[in-house]
């Protein structure tokens, strides 16, 4: 009989120890990620759109248009498709920055012509976004790691046997 009060007791003590905050905040976090990779995919492929409309103006090296394929190539081949395997989010971190060099003086080039002005714009309307896709998922990971390192979160955490998240590197 004494057994039921001290359940409800204990069910009330530990109902507020994060369970459903956890699981908010991976579904924030798994959101966040799946933004940035669906973003980073779609400037993968503006930048097919932007070689092909490159490829005509004669003042764009064709050194910088072949590099820009190339680095484009390896960042579709490198999908980080895990934000906690840290050596390959490195790898494709790597080169999503390889294509940011590659894009930046075919852009220049691309900014001086009318026809191409569009793409340019939607090129750097793209990266605010992942910029702010980044900085969501970071904040999400941040929130996780503190909710894991709180009390009486943390007993929940152990129970479940939850770990931090590592933040995303800064880009090289």
């Amino acid at each position: 009989m004494l057994r039921w009060p001290l359940l409800l007791l204990l069910a009330a003590l530990l109902g507020g120890c994060g369970v459903q905050d956890y699981r908010q905040l991976a579904t924030e976090r798994q959101s966040a990620w799946q933004r940035v990779q669906s973003l980073q995919a779609q400037r993968a492929t503006l930048a097919l759109n932007l070689l092909s409309g490159a490829r005509a103006l004669p003042t764009v090296p064709p050194a910088a248009l072949t590099q820009l394929e190339l680095a484009r190539q390896q960042t579709l081949a490198l999908p980080a498709t895990s934000p906690d395997d840290l050596a390959q989010l490195q790898r494709a971190l790597q080169a999503h920055s390889a294509l940011s060099q590659a894009l930046a003086p075919v852009l220049a080039q691309a900014r001086l012509q009318a026809g191409l002005l569009p793409l340019v714009q939607q090129f750097e309307a793209l990266g605010n976004s992942i910029r702010v896709a980044q900085q969501r998922y970071q904040l999400a990971t941040q929130r996780h790691n503190q909710l894991l390192a709180s009390f009486p979160s943390s007993l929940t955490a152990r129970v479940q046997g939850l770990q931090p998240h590592a933040l995303l590197p800064e880009p090289p």
